[in-house]
This record gives structure tokens, C-alpha cells and sequence, in this order.
């Protein structure tokens, strides 16, 4: 869909409207921005998020994922300096079709962990982008607004021993 309404003024993200009625100066959805807020006040900021620097280079049975695969969504543990991905890559060379994944990069120790991966289970659909994730000590809720939100225990792994841990 091209652009139309480029003039943000008012800088405003609007969510609970269809993209094709959305006001001037408002969007519908932001790439590489966070909210940023502190603890005294409910007032937050957007700032930037690094998005355009490759962190890792993720692969299923020793083979690098498809280049097809995407990123459906994405939550950022500040406290803990950890990134969590959903990733569906729909042409996955080693299953032969598609595969789903949660991952996790520690940005301190440089660390990639695999917490789920599924070839039927997750079901992620690259057309319902993962937005509503939230984390509460080790688990780590999310909807896709397809599946039923869900839950994972991000302290336990998946180890498939076709997998090169490093």
C-alpha cells in the first residue's frame, strides 16, 4: 500500500482504526521505535531502536534459516539486556516448508537461545504480526490476534541436537 499521508504532526499512533481511515497526522504502526517512560511519570517518549544491524545469524539443523524468514514480532527485556524474536520462515530448507521459532540474544554475552522450535505447533502467520508481548519474570506472554495468546517458561530451552550450539 503506498504512502499517502506522510506529514506526522501530530505523531500520534492509531491502532483501534483501519490503515485506509486513518487521521492526518496519525499512523497505524512503527518500525524500529520503542517507548521509553520513567517510573515517575505515565509521560513516555519515542526513541529509536537499532533495527538495521545484524545481531546473529539464526539456523535449524546446521543450515542458516531461508531467506524468506521474517521477524513477526519482537520484545526487548531491558533489565535483563535481552532481545526475544518470533520468527517464521516459510521455506526452511532443512523441514522442507515452514518453521517457527522464539529466540532470544543477550546483548551483553553475545548469547543466541533457541526457545521453541516448531513446525506445527506456533502456526505463526507473517500476515498477523505479533504486537502484544509482554514478559513477567522468566515467562513470556504474546498474541498474534489469529492464535490464542500464549505462554512460554523462557528459562527452559530447546536443544535439537542437529542444532551447532556455540
Amino acid at each position: 500500500m503506498p504512502i499517502v499521508n506522510t506529514n506526522f504532526v501530530a505523531g500520534k499512533m492509531n491502532k483501534s482504526v483501519d490503515e485506509r481511515l486513518v487521521p492526518p497526522g496519525q499512523y497505524v504502526n512503527a518500525i524500529n521505535v520503542r517507548l521509553g517512560s520513567t517510573e515517575t511519570t505515565e509521560i513516555g517518549a519515542v526513541e529509536n531502536s537499532k533495527g538495521n544491524t545484524q545481531l546473529t545469524t539464526l539456523a535449524y539443523g546446521g543450515q542458516n534459516l531461508s531467506n524468506s524468514a521474517i521477524c513477526i514480532g519482537a520484545y526487548q527485556d531491558g533489565s535483563k539486556e535481552t532481545i526475544y524474536w518470533f520468527i517464521h520462515d516459510a521455506n526452511n530448507p532443512v523441514v522442507g516448508g515452514k518453521l517457527d521459532l522464539i529466540v532470544s540474544f543477550n546483548v551483553q554475552s553475545q548469547a543466541t537461545t533457541y526457545h521453541v522450535i516448531s513446525k506445527q505447533v506456533l502456526k505463526f502467520d507473517p500476515k498477523f504480526l505479533i504486537t502484544g508481548v509482554n514478559k513477567i519474570e522468566d515467562l513470556l506472554f504474546w498474541t498474534d490476534d489469529k492464535n490464542p495468546p500464549r505462554k512460554i517458561n523462557v528459562r527452559f530451552t530447546f536443544l535439537d541436537r542437529r542444532q551447532k550450539s556455540s
